[in-house]
């Protein structure tokens, strides 16, 4: 089968993120089993318009913007259309209802933006995306989706998506890389994530600094670039935490394969990781962690419901707490040795159901009940 994905970056943007990690791994499980991919995204600083990693054929135009404008122009350039075309949400759709005509075609979802508009823009651009968000799906309302979160999955009813329409399916989990190691002995905490207001790592810092009196052995280590950094630091600076908050950029390990990088080794060392986000579509960081036997501290949010089983892997505030809520839980996990030790096996556990094998299975499985349906 001839398959094009749509997706606004390929695995080898320098922003690459979660969602392109899944992208790859399906997308090179299909080449494998014979099928035709190509992967249409946006340009970056020093890319080449075309490229090929692990058999999937790269197209790259444009920016932004106008990634969204060439890509009908290349569907209507080839001279033997696909078979299959995956348009994938990043925010924005890619329309293909309305271009696509000669090909059958699936949607696919990470998350609705929904309340991080209101996170990341101002209140005039906010309810612009907000409302805009919604309004797109008018022209997906008799075209099949794809998700992996029951999240999701009510996100896409509650804007009109008949139920029917949706297929979930399973993430996947690298467990050759993502596996257990030797804990830090002091308490550590990470943050592993973009630094971007609707993830809230302005929280954990001041949970930290209400912690630091009673704990003062405590770390917290933030993993992770955007463009909230410079503010956090500052936050951190004006609380006097320099010696007990440490800033570090993910490793480039993706191609290098290195298996010892520093994202890893904080992962098997923590005590806990913290996710305070406002709306996850997962959050892959906590399967990950999971695999290494680091429970997680989230919010109650879309994502995070799913990922964490509260109380099991590890513990859910409310949806929007304050910095003395995740204190008092970042609290039980260091002084309560047994809870520590309950939560980090019954991740350990929890993230043996996930592999990319299991997930391709049944991501395909969907495609193709629904390529019968139609």
């Amino acid at each position: 089968m001839r398959i094009l994905i749509l997706n606004w970056k390929d695995i080898k943007h320098p922003q690459v993120g979660g969602a392109e990690i899944i992208v790859y791994e399906l997308a090179k499980r299909l080449v494998r089993d014979g099928h035709q991919v190509t992967w249409f995204c946006r340009r970056f600083k020093g890319s080449s318009p075309t490229d090929s990693v692990d058999g999937i054929n790269i197209v790259r135009q444009g920016n932004l913007v106008t990634m969204y404008l060439l890509a009908p122009v290349y569907y209507w350039t080839l001279k033997t259309k696909p078979d299959l075309v995956i348009d994938m949400s990043n925010t924005i759709y890619w329309q293909t209802p309305l271009w696509a005509w000669k090909s059958k075609k699936i949607a696919y979802l990470n998350q609705l933006a929904k309340e991080v508009f209101f996170y990341e823009y101002s209140w005039p651009l906010a309810i612009f995306g907000y409302l805009v968000e919604r309004f797109q799906y008018l022209t997906y309302l008799h075209i099949p989706f794809l998700c992996y979160s029951q999240g999701t999955s009510q996100d896409l009813i509650q804007v009109g998506i008949n139920p029917r329409h949706i297929k979930i399916f399973p993430l996947g989990l690298d467990l050759a890389r993502y596996a257990p190691g030797t804990k830090s002995a002091t308490p550590l905490f990470i943050a592993v994530n973009r630094l971007v207001k609707m993830k809230r790592t302005d929280l954990i810092i001041q949970a930290m600094y209400l912690l630091t009196n009673k704990y003062p052995t405590v770390k917290l280590v933030i993993v992770g670039t955007g463009y909230e950094r410079q503010n956090l630091e500052r936050l951190r600076d004006k609380l006097k935490l320099q010696d007990t908050v440490e800033f570090t950029d993910k490793d480039t390990w993706f191609f290098s394969k290195n298996a010892k990088d520093r994202k890893l080794l904080l992962m098997q060392q923590a005590w806990a990781l913290i996710i305070p986000s406002v709306k996850e579509g997962w959050c892959m960081t906590v399967t990950e962690c999971a695999a290494c036997g680091t429970p997680t501290i989230a919010t109650a949010v879309t994502g995070l419901t799913d990922s964490v089983l509260n109380g099991k892997t590890g513990i859910l505030v409310s949806a929007n707490p304050t910095p003395a809520e995740l204190a008092d839980v970042m609290e039980k996990i260091i002084v309560d040795k047994n809870l520590r030790q309950k939560l980090s096996k019954q991740a350990l556990t929890y993230s043996h159901m996930f592999t990319w094998e299991r997930s391709y299975r049944q991501f395909w499985h969907a495609i193709r009940v629904i390529l019968s349906e139609r």
